[in-house]
């Protein structure tokens, strides 16, 4: 207290008579001091620090010794317009202004420091703290003892890692309404964050009302929230947050504070009353500049900090502002400056350019002394300060902590309250689960691909027992096993796809990841490949004529299959060797259950080029199911079951097919679901194994049942031709039918004409017309026209007699045999598919070579009897019909077999003296070389003399 008294008499002590030579030193001062804007209150209240800082340096005979620091006041009242004026006003005096000392209003300091570089003049303010005027590039020549409010956020990343908050979300306040000091300061923030590895879950920014970006932090989750508002929006931002719970021990709200003390009462009508606003706001952290320092450390005014504090308040009246400190601090910045130019200046030179220019800026930057504040120091334009921490608890800010720049340094007391037992925690209590394939499931598909494999053997076994049988050797035995093989390594891969670190060590896990794709892809080019080459067999000797005489063995398909194998293995082997595949694990979104955030985890194969090697794989393959399921279309109405199993061969690519489009889709839309994914796939492939297995194998049983010997039964080739439309259109029909015959009737008036026409060129050359044959009808064709016809009832008109002629064709071939050779065999069926378009189908029929018995043929065509009554076209002898071949009168046939042959012939009839067959081939009836040399093969009909048809037997 002595001390103080000494002080306030030595300030208050009048200057001597020696000190009134003293040269001045003027400091021109810019004070909002108007009580008619809130700032004012400011001016007001630095003012008595300025006039205590300004006695002191006076009475320092250290410092400016031959000099007298004075200061001339101006109000601003925050108009950038009446300071300029005071500016130019006092630039204009004879006094030489040393350096311009403030304002307290950005929308004057900024402006200011713009026009006094004109002037070479050095501006310093005690209390601007917006982090624009930080811009060297546009405020050269400006520096402040107060800290920028950028200088809050490394006090923000302080507090958001002692309590690790590593999770946070930001929200602030639009430059579009206003100063941008807050979205300067929040841009800074970012980059702190992201240098401090703090997660900002969102950010949110709005103009003048703060709903929507709250909902969106309340969406994300957010626990702990930065806010870079002034205090009218927190008003809104904090009722928002309270309408959507975002308050209370599980929320964190740190925010950039400097705020009128109860800024968060209002006689507004608003949403949320006061009440509602100190419970949302209750322990909220506030980050602002700190008044006076906490140490008890001398300053260069001789003074601790509480003791300049005591001298302040004596001094001050009712008047006050929290930036009383830094501008008490800036005039000693000023003076120390001041002394430092002057004492490195010869007396006699020193004129206004003196305080102009580098030397103090230099002056400035070398600043170092303990002030009321703390340290004073500079970095560029900034303070380097220290920042007060307050909160928020029962309807006032108590103070927490304080942080200091120069070293990074947090100091918090015991004074902070929490709402919970601690902290609030950035999110909930995160667990890892490792999500596998059930047990439960993975067992019963592995029972089911058991049974696969037991059934697979069986299917095996009986093909390789049974592979002499006549209806498995016809049906490629060799080929039946590979498919049987590859099925079973498709089963074996349902095994291997369940299979995880929780069913093997975690070491071994990355070679069932090879594994995996090893037995899967060559069990499916075994199984499909087999099935595909087979298909293809069929394509190539049924669906091309021209092929019909080529020999496809056994040992080509082989090659195709190998083919097809030798691709996998260099694809998969290129694919280990070059990017090798391991285990590895992926968090999936996370599922909160109370104060917990349970994150499922799955374990997968992969490497780094993945796709492109699956790509590789998928698009083989496709390419491969695409042309069988072609193969397999083509060959749809080709039935030789015994051969290659065509029918069920297609359906198997068919099956194939689905399932395999069907299972890669599905597998890309549940791959992070273990348990389903494996479900589902692992059923589509014992399914589609299964099907294929029992398509290619079950008939073959069946057969094998029903003929045990495999000689009993009669093999058929059958080429099916496409079903016509069972209606057509009534309309449509009668135009067709209508087109047809205008047509048939342009022919034949064309044919006529040039009949008359031959008739006359004929007669010019003296020929007798009538020995020429000018109808173009040859004879044999008239023939047959004519026996066909009944005797009768003969046709009425030559119209109808040319309608018959079709008819009378097929007529005719029907009672011609087919040689042995394929060529005409194939030529015959050609000739009955061009005769017969109305028929549904076309049959060759094949004799076995190893029938033993013979059976009787029933006729499919209509024939008519010997002695019918000649109304009806006869189509040949029927069963019962008796033929005399020595004689010509029946049917104009002739024959020399005699009635020592005369039997049963092999799918013939009996008729009388010998053997006349329908079918395609004769047999002898015995083997007695008397009948073998009579009893031949029919190979044409030829005319005979006298116009009758002779049947010539070779």
């Amino acid at each position: 207290m002595l001390v103080y008294i000494f002080l306030v008499g030595i300030l208050t002590t009048p200057i001597n008579s020696d000190d009134v030579t003293k040269k001045e030193i003027v400091i021109a001062g810019l004070f909002p001091t108007s009580r008619d804007i809130p700032a004012g209150a400011i001016g007001r209240g630095v003012r008595p620090a300025v006039q205590l800082a300004l006695d002191m340096v006076n009475n320092d005979t250290t410092i400016l010794k031959d000099y007298v620091l004075r200061m001339t006041s101006n109000d601003t009242e925050c108009d950038m317009a009446k300071a300029t004026k005071i500016f130019f006003d006092m630039m204009d005096e004879n006094t030489t202004k040393v350096m311009l000392f403030g304002d307290a209003c950005s929308n004057v300091t900024g402006p200011m420091a713009q026009i006094s570089k004109w002037w070479n003049m050095w501006q310093l303010s005690y209390a601007d703290t917006d982090p624009k005027l930080s811009d060297r590039s546009t405020y050269s020549n400006f520096f402040r003892t107060v800290p920028s409010d950028t200088d809050f956020n490394p006090a923000m990343i302080a507090i958001l890692r002692y309590f690790n908050w590593t999770r946070v979300g930001t929200i602030f306040q639009d430059p579009s309404t206003g100063s941008d000091r807050y979205g300067i300061a929040h841009s800074r923030l970012i980059e702190l964050l992201d240098e401090a590895g703090i997660e900002v879950v969102k950010v949110e920014s709005f103009l003048a009302e703060p709903d929507t970006a709250v909902t969106h932090l309340k969406a994300h989750d957010v626990r702990v929230i930065v806010g870079f508002f002034d205090h009218e929006m927190a008003r809104k931002v904090f009722c928002s947050a309270r309408r959507r719970g975002m308050y209370g021990k599980k929320y964190q709200w740190i925010i950039m504070g400097d705020y009128p003390a109860l800024w968060w009462r209002s006689n507004q009508t608003e949403d949320c009353s006061n009440k509602e606003m100190e419970v949302a706001i209750e322990g909220y952290l506030s980050s602002e500049v700190l008044p006076l320092s906490s140490s008890d450390e001398v300053t260069i005014s001789g003074l601790t900090a509480y003791e300049y504090f005591q001298l302040y308040n004596t001094s001050r009246g009712l008047e006050f502002s929290k930036y009383h400190g830094y501008a008490f601090d800036g005039i000693w910045v000023i003076a120390k400056a001041m002394d430092q130019i002057l004492r490195h200046t010869d007396p006699m030179s020193i004129k206004e350019e003196t305080f102009r220019g580098a030397p103090v800026a230099s002056a400035l930057n070398e600043t170092n002394f303990m002030g009321v504040t703390g340290r004073v120091q500079f970095d560029g334009a900034d303070r380097i300060g220290h920042v007060l921490l307050l909160q928020y608890q029962g309807g006032v800010m108590v103070k927490i902590g304080e942080y200091k720049r120069a070293n990074d340094d947090l100091m918090l007391l015991d004074t902070i309250r929490w709402q919970g037992n601690g902290p609030p925690r950035d999110r909930n209590l995160r667990r890892w689960e490792v999500q596998r394939v059930s047990v439960a499931a993975y067992s019963a598909i592995c029972f089911l691909a058991g049974i696969g494999i037991v059934m697979a053997t069986v299917f095996l076994t009986f093909n390789i027992i049974f592979r002499n049988h006549g209806y498995i050797k016809m049906s490629s035995p060799y080929m039946n096993n590979v498919i049987i093989v590859g099925c079973i390594l498709c089963y074996l891969s349902v095994f291997l796809l369940g299979t995880d670190s929780g069913v093997v060590p975690t070491h071994v896990v990355k070679y069932v990841c090879v594994a995996q794709s090893w037995v899967l892809s060559i069990g499916f080019s075994l199984a499909f490949g087999a099935m595909f080459s087979k298909t293809w067999r069929v394509h190539a000797i049924f669906t091309n004529i021209k092929l019909n005489k080529k020999i496809i063995k056994d040992y080509k398909l082989f090659i195709m299959v190998c083919v097809l194998v030798l691709i996998d293995a260099g694809i998969l082997s290129a694919w280990q060797l070059m990017d090798h595949l391991y285990m590895t694990t992926k968090d999936l979104p996370a599922l909160v259950v109370g104060e917990y955030e349970v994150i499922p985890t799955i374990e997968y194969c992969t490497s780094n080029a993945m796709k492109i090697w699956l790509g590789s794989l998928y698009a083989y393959k496709g390419l491969l199911l695409v042309f069988g399921c072609f193969l397999a279309w083509e060959t749809k109405n080709v039935t030789i079951s015994a051969l290659n199993d065509s029918k069920y061969i297609g359906m198997s690519v068919y099956n194939v097919v689905i399932m395999c489009v069907c299972g890669a889709a599905i597998s890309f839309i549940i791959k992070d679901q273990p348990t389903p994914a494996f479900v589902i796939i692992s059923l589509f492939i014992v399914f589609c194994t299964t099907i294929t297995l029992c398509l290619v194998f079950v008939p073959k049983m069946i057969e094998l049942h029903r003929d045990p010997s495999g000689e009993g039964r009669r093999i058929r080739a059958t080429l099916r031709r496409k079903k016509k439309k069972a209606q057509e259109n009534g309309t449509t029909f009668q135009k067709r039918i209508k087109d047809v015959i205008e047509e048939n009737k342009r022919y034949k008036e064309i044919i006529k004409e040039k009949s008359a026409e031959i008739k006359s060129l004929l007669e010019q050359l003296g020929e007798d017309p009538s020995s020429y044959d000018v109808d173009f009808k040859p004879q044999l064709h008239k023939k047959v026209i004519e026996l066909r016809m009944s005797d009768v009832s003969p046709a009425s008109s030559a119209t109808e007699m040319d309608n018959m002629s079709s008819f009378s064709d097929v007529s005719a071939f029907t009672h011609t045999t087919c040689s042995d050779s394929p060529q005409v065999r194939q030529r015959h069926l050609l000739r009955s598919n061009r005769s017969m378009g109305g028929s549904d189908s076309e049959c060759m029929e094949l004799s076995e070579t190893n029938l033993k018995k013979s059976s009787m043929y029933r006729p499919f065509m209509r024939q008519l009897s010997a002695d019918s009554d000649g109304s009806r076209v006869k189509n040949g002898p029927t069963e019962k019909d008796r033929i005399d071949f020595s004689s010509t009168e029946n049917y104009g046939y002739t024959s020399t077999l005699d009635h020592s042959c005369v039997q049963m012939n092999d799918k013939g009839v009996q008729a009388g003296e010998g053997q006349l067959s329908k079918r395609p081939r004769w047999k002898p009836p015995n083997k007695e070389s008397e009948c073998i040399n009579k009893y031949e093969t029919v190979a044409s009909i030829s005319e005979h003399d006298g116009g009758q048809i002779k049947l010539t037997l070779l």
